[in-house]
């Protein structure tokens, strides 16, 4: 069988790098384009088995040529850029994401786009869960940058016949997050806290439902969106049913055997930015013979394992 060749722009980070590991296991041949090599630690076990391009995505070009498939997750991870550097969002997620569609353009308009973008696009929807026909109401400049930049994956699939396709995620979790950053990856560091035997604070009292997905299911997911995908299509990547935080918490603080709830009144942005209940119909995906197969408790317990490993 034909070796496929990927490039994974972002590829050092959390969800970039756990994808890299199971297109190895797939026997896909990896590039990665990172901007640094802070992150390098990320892929240290498999480091000698793909290539590392160190460039901003913004200044990409030649290094799609020659790709099957190209996951672009390059981007922004939070909300709060607004409040330091508005204009960042902007240059990374929409600059970064046309610089992407003119390098396929130009050198290899063959290849299948990948674009991972978010469920914050939605907003807080009146209808759950959130299928490709629900509106779309992005409360920030993230999700916002994030919605652009899937409208311009579909501009260029119908002006130049580019072969792109949106997958947007849930709330992902896992091994390889950081643990210290409360901004961008909340559920994972409120695990570390628990591991810490620290205090995990909660919103309100934490019934607010959301659909959390281990981040191997996540990778699955790409590579499954990658080989069946269709031009154009959105799908989401979740488990598909909502369920309530303060659960979630339980398990955590169950599964660490430390920490404590300390219920909080959240932050005024958070109220201005933040999303409650939210829930994904995983059905598109699932027709590519993709589910997800990793249970909310197994994925806590390998979190938990790796922060302890730490």
């Amino acid at each position: 069988m034909e070796i496929k060749n990927i490039l994974i722009t972002g590829g050092l980070g959390f969800i970039g790098s756990n994808l890299a590991r199971k297109a190895l296991e797939e026997d896909f041949s990896v590039s990665i384009l990172s901007r640094s090599n802070k992150k390098l630690k990320n892929i240290r076990s498999i480091e000698d088995k793909v290539q590392v391009i160190y460039k901003d995505v913004k200044k990409i070009g030649e290094e799609v040529k020659g790709k099957d498939y190209i996951f672009h997750l390059a981007s922004t991870v939070d909300n709060y850029n607004i409040k330091s550097d508005p204009y960042l969002d902007i240059d990374v997620n929409c600059n970064g994401t046309i610089a992407l569609l003119e390098a396929c353009k130009n050198y290899n308009p063959l290849a299948k786009i990948i674009f991972a973008s978010t469920f914050f696009v939605n907003g807080n929807l009146e209808k759950l869960p959130a299928t490709p026909q629900s509106p779309c109401n992005p409360m920030g400049l993230y999700p916002a940058t994030r919605l652009a930049a899937e409208h311009f994956c579909k501009i260029y699939n119908q002006v130049f016949n580019l072969n792109s396709v949106i997958a947007r995620f849930s709330n992902v979790f896992g091994v390889n997050e950081e643990g210290d950053n409360k901004k961008k990856a909340a559920f994972n560091h409120l695990i570390k806290l628990a591991t810490e035997d620290k205090e995990v604070p909660v919103y309100g009292k934490g019934n607010f439902k959301r659909d959390y997905i281990y981040v191997d299911d996540v990778s699955k997911a790409l590579l499954a969106i990658a080989d069946k995908g269709k031009k154009e299509e959105i799908y989401y990547v979740g488990r598909g049913e909502g369920v309530k935080f303060i659960d979630l918490i339980n398990m955590v603080i169950e599964e660490s055997g430390t920490g404590k709830i300390k219920y909080i009144s959240p932050p005024e942005f958070h109220n201005q930015v933040g999303i409650s209940d939210y829930f994904t119909d995983i059905s598109p995906i699932k027709k590519l013979g993709w589910s997800p197969e990793v249970s909310l408790r197994e994925g806590i317990q390998k979190t938990i394992q790796s922060y302890k490993n730490e």
